[in-house]
């Protein structure tokens, strides 16, 4: 039939509609029966669906929804902006199962309006289903929690924990057993007359051989026990103290073994003398003796495992101005023992004599070695200026200190100075060795302050 809006022949006889241009027929153009539900409900479906899909509307469903007839009010058009499902949309009941009704019934979704600020929503809306494959989504790492205020320390032994330890035993034990025992059949009489010339029975001890050894070897012990405690900590100072403390029984055993050889010596020379009476003189050199042996060799092996460890600290942040004038106090604590006393001279220092009153050689030795430690640990220790060197400083300034105090101040029976005494001097200590000693040690609590200070700060950070 044909359509009088546009003049479209294609249309069925009986069809209410123009296929071409939507125009419904009057019914005078054609023979209007009943509507055929199928007609209007895919008609209705087909518009929903392009607008649940965000599409424009066609210009036939705009002319249908202009034009009169029941699909006019019955299509209820959403808002361009809504996303609506195709597959869920919602309609109500059913009263009349037809088209017109089911399109009539359905109430378009409105966009949600933006809630206020301060609104709290109870539900989330629904996003519409993708089509896009799903990525599994990769686990979230969790953010590692905040240290407190306190942080445990972390206890770890290392080598030098172990060679502080041996050091400490090694020396508590050479300075407190027997070293000399010495015995004789000579008469009573003639045993005394001999006391004159420095001969001497019984049993000596490190104490014996002077007051202040025994004193001296337990600081020795002590410093080298607190390094080995640093070395577990990771403080860089412990590996140090440890060293400087292996400085220090070299030394002071080293001069120990050389105040050993002085009664050997008298022994020697009273078992020559002739008598009317034949007598022996036995010379005994029990466990303690080969102890403060071990203890030379024990500070040697200390010190050189603990150059290992200086370069580990990387922190030289301290003054060098004060490690220079710590340095040069050092040098000169050492050198006054070398200054000889009138009518010595200083090549006295390495003479070797056999008669009374002369040093023997292993004394001699024994003096140098004390002086040369002591010179490296305090020079060495001052110049890293890190703290692994103040380590090094104390543990080979601290004994010596202790010798230094009490022959100063005499305290003790017989107490010696470092490196036992000056050529040609009697007991005491020379003045250069007392002014270079305290001047060391005060040099040393500054630096100490100052790395205090500097860890304090970079902790506050």
């Amino acid at each position: 039939m044909c359509c009088g809006a546009c003049g479209s022949e294609g249309t069925e006889d009986g069809a209410r509609f123009c296929n071409a241009c939507g125009a419904p027929f009057s019914t005078d153009d054609a023979d209007v029966g009943e509507a055929s539900p199928d007609r209007l409900d895919d008609l209705a479906t087909t518009m929903l669906q392009e607008q649940a899909a965000g599409l424009t509307v066609s210009e036939t469903a705009r002319r249908d929804a202009s034009a009169d007839g029941p699909i006019t009010e019955a299509i209820m058009w959403a808002e361009a902006g809504d996303a609506l499902d195709p597959v869920g949309i919602e309609r109500g009941p059913v009263t009349d199962p037809t088209p017109i009704d089911l399109v009539g019934a359905w109430e378009p979704r409105t966009a949600p309006t933006p809630a206020a600020p301060d609104a709290m929503s109870t539900t989330a809306p629904t996003s519409p289903p993708s089509s896009r494959p799903s990525t599994p989504t990769r686990p979230t790492t969790p953010a590692p929690a905040s240290p407190g205020p306190a942080v445990a320390v972390r206890m770890r032994p290392t080598v030098m924990t172990a060679v502080g330890g041996l050091l400490t035993v090694a020396t508590l034990l050479a300075f407190t057993l027997d070293t000399l025992r010495i015995t004789t059949t000579a008469p009573a009489d003639l045993l005394t007359a001999a006391r004159s010339t420095g001969v001497r029975v019984g049993t000596w001890q490190a104490e014996a051989l002077a007051s202040n050894l025994g004193l001296a070897g337990l600081g020795i012990a002590v410093l080298a026990a607190i390094g080995a405690v640093g070395t577990v900590l990771g403080r860089t100072w412990g590996a140090g103290l440890v060293g400087g403390a292996g400085l220090s029984a070299t030394g002071v055993g080293a001069l120990a073994v050389g105040l050993i050889e002085q009664p050997v010596a008298a022994a020697t020379r009273f078992a020559e003398l002739g008598a009317t009476e034949a007598f022996t003189v036995t010379i005994e050199r029990p466990l303690g003796y080969w102890m403060l042996l071990a203890t030379v060799a024990a500070g040697v092996v200390t010190f050189f495992a603990s150059i290992n460890e200086i370069f580990r600290d990387r922190r030289h942040d301290l003054n060098p101005l004060i490690a220079a004038v710590g340095a040069l106090a050092v040098l000169g604590a050492a050198l006054g023992p070398l200054l000889p006393v009138d009518p010595a001279v200083f090549s006295d220092n390495w003479m070797i004599g056999e008669g009374p009153g002369t040093w023997p050689t292993l004394l001699v030795i024994a003096r140098l070695v004390q002086i040369g430690a002591v010179t490296v640990g305090g020079l060495l220790g001052f110049l890293l200026v890190r703290r692994h060197g103040l380590g090094l400083v104390l543990g080979a300034l601290g004994p010596m200190s202790i010798m230094v105090a009490t022959t100063w101040t005499d305290l003790g029976s017989n107490p010696v100075g470092p490196a036992y005494r000056n050529p040609g001097g009697g007991s005491g200590v020379a003045t250069l060795t007392v002014v270079g000693t305290v001047a060391a040690a005060a040099l040393l609590a500054v630096a100490a302050s100052i790395a205090w200070e500097n860890d304090a700060d970079q902790r506050n950070r």
